[in-house]
């Protein structure tokens, strides 16, 4: 009797079950052509270029194992309608958001990661504050107070000066207070939460199993490794926006309102009549406003370290900010009381206006959020530095030493207080007869800011003029390489061509290694000459009386009063460039693109330092793919996975894969082209994507990264290889042949491509034949039927200045 498989010998195992592969392809920004990325590519360049040149049916490669093929179409989450151009007026809030997530480090429940914290909190709470001050500026002060008296030198035909002066100041106050309320309103309600932006995703973990995962991360000592948030299980679904984050900014943007109501009857009680009632308000805003700025992380839910283990949940203390509706409402009702306060009771405030031509308040209003900014600004910056601090190399490899977080909280409150001023600018000259700006007047806050901008303008495009000149004069591209020795037979116009594209491919490369560096020190000038400029002024302003200041304010006067039309000009042309930007980015595919890579990187992060932050599209993609990872894997055992993603999608694919348990990461093998992991995630957020996060991925199958010498937003991500080959960096020469053997890495011209090759930079990786005998390679290892390749290739350039080693496959025709 035969109890084995027919043809096999009597007694002996049946053979194994083949192995099945599946390869998920992860495109990057961009429309996706579906069939296109599904189907292998029917037609292959063999020469010219993207202008004009000669194409053939590419060959079907048979030669790999059987490979079944899906594709992620996610960058249609990318695309949006006119609300997307709106938020290019919501970029202060975006960019803030940014600065929360650029910690250099993650110290291990420190005070340098409260203290940035905190920081970053203080910046985004300015920011709201900075938003409702400003409608409340324009409609409490400059239309009621400044243009509703009748000896105002306002339009009197002007519809919102003649329902200013209608009613007593007291109640047009009060209603006038409605105008920033409404917007603040519309905001919270256009900021929607990522699950209606995107459709909530089926959770990876639980609410409490993730916060005691990453409790117990905090707590983990003896050496063990301690995971980054990233890693924790969890991560994406529950941190669509941090704990508190509405209602802080709710309370501050009613407490803002509230504070300028009760400011004006006040001053007036203090002086006139009794003023029990208004200095009770007054105490009660300024107590709840500091339980709105201290509040963070500390007042909300933690637990309970036990004999080694998690204890249960439970709160610190009954915090009132806590409780999100009774809070808000709390601070709703304080402001209707501020409104009846300043409406209610009979004032002469005619005589208050004599005391006082700008809306008592106001510019201190103003003050108070720059001092706020800067105090936010310094704790952050000493945070970083206290962060690096006896790090000597890895200080030195760290973007600004550490410090972009703060470079870039000062460029988003400058940006923000430039909507100011400009939005204050072009109404003041709306409401008087003659269009001049300063017939009224502004808080001085503002002054500073219309000042300082044209300045830093100039002396911005001066420096980097400077620089760029400095660099043109010095020719770093060209040092320490040797032109290619020409043929002497050539023609000379032939051999001249050949010595400008060389130098323009060295200049390429160049750039590609350099691009970000010169980004990064552009920003940390344009923060340095804000915060110069912004403190000179304050200063020119408010040192002495009668002195050779004097003569520097009638200077700043000057300018501010040219700065006039200039403040109309920035809301005319931001409205113009939200316009154009819809109708290009409808009729446009290459304007989608750019599009899509800008919101690609600006919305990736939750929502951590404000609430008008647009919606996190990684909360949707990453849980997704976590999803059809380990459906895929548990489904079939023998089953394996090639992961082939491009630039933005890499970061999907990494951000799922620290997810995925270690087990199922063995059986999965990572091809990553174009990727922006290292020199752009690893660069600027440090302490969400570090170098031993990256390391953790070592438990892959494989893991093969691709990136051009000429692509500035890829680079080196794995580092030094291992022994068989199986994890590297492999870096492709650009302008060259690409099917040429051994690889070419000089640029030419033959009589079969009688031009220059074309340099593709982050386009192109998928259909470039050098990519198809490395995805090859990785699917025959999944396979089982041969090893991968050895390297054959000179090690790739590192991150940030470092020579690492690197694998690279070696490529044939």
């Amino acid at each position: 009797m035969d109890n084995g498989t027919p043809g096999a010998p009597v007694g002996e195992p049946p053979p194994p079950e083949p192995v099945e592969l599946v390869e998920l392809v992860i495109p990057g920004t961009g429309v996706v052509d579906r069939e296109e990325v599904l189907r292998p590519p029917g037609v292959r360049q063999v020469s010219g270029d993207d202008s004009a040149g000669w194409y053939r049916p590419a060959e079907e490669d048979t030669g790999g194992p059987r490979t079944l093929r899906e594709v992620y179409d996610w960058p249609r989450l990318l695309i949006g309608g006119a609300g997307r151009a709106a938020w290019l007026f919501l970029l202060p809030f975006l960019v803030i958001n940014l600065v929360t997530w650029m910690q250099p480090r993650l110290p291990e429940r420190s005070w340098q990661g409260s203290l940035y914290s905190f920081g970053a909190r203080l910046l985004g709470l300015s920011l709201t504050v900075m938003l409702v001050g400003v409608f409340g500026q324009a409609a409490m002060d400059q239309v009621v107070w400044q243009c509703g008296a009748e000896t105002a030198d306002c339009v009197s035909g002007n519809f919102a000066v003649t329902a200013a002066r209608e009613p007593d100041t007291g109640t047009a106050l009060a209603l006038a207070a409605l105008a920033p309320l409404i917007v603040g309103t519309l905001m919270a309600f256009s900021a929607r939460d990522a699950k209606r932006e995107y459709r909530p995703v089926l959770r990876t973990a639980e609410r409490e199993t993730y916060e005691r995962a990453e409790e117990e991360d905090r707590h983990r000592r003896n050496g063990h490794r301690t995971r980054r948030p990233l890693e924790v299980r969890g991560f994406w679904e529950h941190n669509t926006r941090a704990k508190g984050l509405t209602t802080r900014h709710l309370c501050a943007g009613l407490l803002t309102v509230a504070m300028l109501l009760i400011v004006p009857p006040l001053q007036y009680d203090l002086r006139e009549g009794d003023a029990t009632l208004a200095l009770t308000l007054f105490v009660l805003i300024l107590v709840i406003a500091v339980l709105v700025v201290i509040d963070g992380p500390y007042f909300r839910v933690s637990y309970v370290q036990r004999e080694g283990t998690m204890g249960t949940p439970r709160h610190r203390l009954r915090w009132p900010l806590r409780y999100a509706k009774g809070a808000v409402g709390g601070c709703l009702a304080v402001t209707v009381g501020a409104m009846v306060c300043c409406a209610v009771p009979s004032r002469d405030w005619d005589a208050a206006r004599e005391r006082s031509t700008m809306l008592p308040g106001m510019g201190a209003e103003a003050n108070y959020v720059v001092i706020a900014q800067g105090v936010g600004l310094v704790l952050m910056g000493v945070a970083c530095l206290a962060m690096v601090r006896g790090e000597t190399d890895s200080a030195s490899r760290a973007t600004l030493y550490g410090l972009l977080g703060p470079v870039v909280g000062v460029l988003a409150c400058f940006v923000g207080w430039l909507y100011t001023a400009a939005f204050s600018l072009w109404l003041q000259g709306w409401l008087t007869p003659d269009g001049d700006p300063y017939a009224a007047l502004i808080p001085r806050a503002v002054q500073v800011v219309a000042a300082a901008f044209p300045l830093v303008v100039l002396l911005g495009v001066a420096v980097g003029a400077i620089a760029a000149a400095c660099t043109a004069l010095r020719r770093p591209w060209l040092r320490n390489v040797s032109p290619p020795v020409p043929d002497p037979e050539a023609d000379p116009d032939d051999i001249l061509d050949n010595q400008r594209q060389w130098k323009r491919l060295r200049f390429a490369e160049y750039a590609g290694i350099r691009a970000l560096i010169w980004y990064d020190r552009g920003l940390a000038t344009l923060a340095v000459l804000v915060v110069l400029l912004t403190c000179a002024m304050y200063g020119a302003y408010w040192v002495g009386d009668g002195s050779w200041l004097a003569g520097v304010r009638d200077v700043m006067v000057d300018v501010l009063q040219q700065l006039t039309t200039l403040g109309a000009v920035i809301l005319v042309g931001l409205v113009a460039v939200a316009v154009f930007a819809v109708r290009a980015i409808v009729l446009r595919p290459e304007m989608r693109r750019n599009a899509g890579l800008a919101w690609a990187f600006g919305a990736f992060w939750p929502r951590a330092a404000h609430p008008f932050t647009p919606a996190a599209w990684a909360v949707r993609t990453v849980p997704e793919l976590v999803h059809r990872i380990e459906y895929l894997l548990d489904e079939n055992d023998r089953r394996r996975l090639l992961i082939q993603a491009h630039s933005m999608g890499s970061v999907i694919a990494v951000a799922a894969l620290w997810q995925v348990p270690p087990e199922l990461r063995r059986r999965i093998a990572l091809l990553t082209t174009g990727s922006p992991v290292g020199v752009v995630f690893r660069r600027h957020y440090p302490g969400y994507a570090p170098a031993d996060s990256i390391d953790a991925l070592r438990d892959l199958h494989a893991w093969i990264n691709i990136h051009r010498t000429t692509d500035v937003l890829a680079g080196p991500v794995v580092g030094n290889a291992s022994e068989n080959g199986t994890f590297g960096d492999v870096e492709w020469k650009d302008g060259v042949d690409p099917t040429a053997e051994p690889t070419t890495t000089e640029p030419g011209r033959t009589t079969g491509q009688p031009v220059f090759w074309p340099l593709e930079r982050h386009l192109g990786y998928r259909r470039a034949p050098r990519l198809r005998p490395i995805r090859r390679d990785l699917l025959d290892s999944l396979a089982g039927t041969r090893p991968p390749s050895a390297p054959a290739v000179p090690p790739s350039r590192a991150p940030d200045g470092e020579n690492g080693a690197a694998v690279l496959p070696r490529v044939s025709g």
